[in-house]
């Protein structure tokens, strides 16, 4: 009865070459035809057989191609869960049976693997695949005794390793295949050779110290060693992250403290000039509506004087009488003009703004049009340069009213 199993076979590495990228080439004889010895978990060893029919079947060959290259085997299968994981390059497309043997080429991507195969630290390569285990015993037709058959070879990776156990028949070669390399079992013994039944083992270094393990073992400590390094080192970059952002926050607090500060001191500031204020110079709500209803009374009443989009938002009264004064006579008031003064003549040219605008109201008949004559305004000019200074906005703007409602009953002269 046939169970799936799974294998690994090693090959001698001879020779590299560099490509242009700075990836390593190789050519590998990566499988070979004949017995192969195997250890098993009791530690007793066995050999099993790789008829030509099976090793050069075109299914199988197949496999063999664009394959992931590992540093050592991986603790399982390669899939797409842990490829990226433990790949370190690919076995290229092209796929060939050969006396025996199935030669592939080997590229070699990974930096750190690179300089570890050119310093000799790891001198085979080991295919690592999956069979149905035919357990019928047999013998070769070279007289060689086997406990089972491997059918249905499918490749799933090839490994870097630093010895393995199939010997010297299977091996790489640089960017060609060389056939003189091609050593088969010694036909005298019909036995497999020493390193053929060598476990093969790995030299790695944890905390110091430099320990011999088997290649499975060394591979899986030295992927579990990058596990963890990996996670540090993300551990790492996190708390960096993290203490940044705690640095920040703490600058934010202080910034946030130190502004209370000056809003507290403000505020204590303002309390205090307002307690130093007498009482009876703090406005009431009675007082309030009185000045608000004032300020209002003077805005409609000087609204006539302006354009429709002036702003009086800011402007104290007396500023927007001086200007109330410019926009009605076209010239500014004398600097030492008193404000009665200049409301007086300001109130005076209102209010003959309102007659004017009632007596074309109640007008029924239509007034012809005559000619403006140039000293039509002569009258007005002779008010206003006799007008005296009151002493009270009262009696100044009485008197300009009284003395222009009488001034349009004269004859206007003719212009010379």
């Amino acid at each position: 009865m046939e169970t799936s199993a799974f294998r690994y076979d090693f090959a001698a590495i001879t020779g590299t070459e560099t490509t242009e990228e700075g990836y390593l080439k190789v050519w590998a004889k990566a499988a070979r035809t004949g017995t192969q010895a195997y250890t098993r978990a009791d530690g007793s060893r066995v050999l099993e057989y790789r008829p030509p029919s099976e090793v050069g079947d075109p299914d199988s060959l197949n496999t063999f191609g664009m394959k992931p290259a590992t540093w050592g085997h991986p603790p399982s299968l390669l899939n797409t869960d842990n490829t990226k994981q433990y790949q370190i390059g690919y076995t290229g497309s092209q796929v060939r049976y050969n006396d025996g043997f199935v030669e592939v080429a080997i590229v070699l991507t990974d930096k750190d693997s690179i300089e570890k195969v050119q310093r000799g630290d790891a001198r085979e390569v080991s295919a690592g695949y999956r069979v149905d285990f035919d357990p019928t015993p047999g013998e070769t037709p070279e007289g060689q005794k086997y406990i089972g058959v491997q059918r249905n070879i499918r490749v799933n990776h090839i490994a870097v390793v630093p010895k393995g156990r199939a010997g010297s028949e299977v091996r790489l070669l640089m960017d060609r295949m060389d056939t003189a390399d091609a050593v088969a079992d010694d036909p005298e013994t019909h036995q497999p050779t020493q390193s053929q039944l060598t476990i093969p083992m790995a030299s790695i270094k944890l905390d110091g110290l430099e320990l011999d393990l088997p290649v499975e073992a060394a591979s899986a400590v030295q992927q579990h060693l990058r596990m963890l390094q990996d996670r540090l080192d993300k551990a790492e970059v996190e708390n960096t992250s993290l203490s940044e952002r705690c640095d920040s926050l703490a600058e934010e607090i202080e910034t946030l403290g130190l502004e209370k500060e000056q809003a507290d001191e403000l505020v204590s500031n303002l309390q205090a000039r307002v307690d130093e204020e007498p009482e009876d110079t703090r406005l009431d709500q009675a007082q309030i509506d009185e000045l608000v209803t004032k300020r209002l009374e003077t805005l409609q009443h000087l609204a006539p004087a302006f354009d429709e989009d002036f702003k009086f938002d800011g402007i104290d009264a007396e500023t927007l009488y001086r200007q109330a004064f410019t926009e009605l006579t076209g010239t500014e008031p004398r600097e030492d003009a008193e404000v009665p003064y200049i409301a007086g003549v300001v109130d005076g040219l209102l209010s003959r703004m309102d007659e004017e605008e009632v007596e074309e109201e109640v007008s029924e008949e239509p007034v012809s049009e005559e000619p403006a004559r140039a000293d039509s305004t002569q009258q007005l000019r002779e008010a206003l340069s006799s007008t005296t200074r009151p002493s009270d906005v009262s009696s100044t703007t009485a008197t300009y009213q009284s003395r222009m409602a009488a001034a349009w009953k004269q004859p206007l002269t003719a212009s010379k």
